[in-house]
């Protein structure tokens, strides 16, 4: 699948999978850097996954960051869920990814929980079956959504109709495979405070309780 061109406002969602000090020997001894891992996505079908290194956390973040940024894809939703079952490979890491019913959630453990979810899927089985390597992991994650295939080009490349699929029945539905616009991005906008939380004019800072109608202080008893 090709990459995906996204309007940068629209991602809303980056988190940084894996945050580690390498070092590389040289000729004046080791220059040590870090890596970062970064996933960044809008939660409505787009993904992307970049990797930066720096000598310095935040720079570091920041590349990686732009890289996922350049390498988006669009990932084909059905509802909450992905279309069918995929095995995505990256090294010695396999990821087994399946489609789950509405309100099954995120089965997956912490590297792959972070793409899936940064591209939007909800209801989602997954199960490791190679290397734990976070890195690894994310990219064989990756993988295995740029690899799923919409249903309509299947029909298309075999010369049949939709209908005439093997599939599901609630599968064969055109609309289901219509591309996804990223979400407009609400601007949150503040209550109106009550009366009580207001700032009192300029001439009323300086007036006691008294002259306000309170009880103001009372003189000590006297024994």
């Amino acid at each position: 699948m090709a990459r995906f061109n996204v309007d940068p406002d629209a991602l809303k969602i980056e988190k940084t999978v894996q945050l580690k000090p390498v070092s590389k020997t040289v000729k004046g001894g080791r220059k040590r850097r870090f890596s970062s891992l970064v996933v960044v996505g809008d939660g409505n079908g787009h993904v992307g996954v970049g990797m930066g290194k720096s000598a310095s956390v935040p720079d570091s973040i920041t590349k990686g960051s732009q890289r996922a940024r350049k390498s988006m894809i669009e990932v084909p939703l059905i509802n909450t869920t992905i279309p069918h079952m995929i095995i995505g490979r990256m090294g010695a890491a396999r990821v087994l990814l399946k489609p789950a019913a509405p309100g099954t959630g995120v089965i997956a453990g912490p590297a792959a929980r972070a793409v899936l979810e940064a591209a939007g899927i909800k209801d989602i089985l997954t199960k490791s079956l190679g290397s734990s390597n976070a890195t690894n992991t994310v990219y064989a994650t990756l993988q295995g959504l740029k690899e799923l295939k919409r249903a309509p080009k299947i029909a298309k490349a075999r010369g049949k109709e939709l209908n005439d699929l093997a599939i599901p029945v609630s599968l064969k539905e055109a609309s289901l495979y219509e591309p996804r616009q990223p979400e407009p991005i609400v601007e949150y906008q503040a209550e109106e405070k009550p009366d009580r939380f207001r700032k009192k004019p300029e001439g009323d800072r300086g007036r006691s309780r008294t002259a306000q109608g309170g009880r103001g202080r009372q003189p000590a008893r006297q024994r």
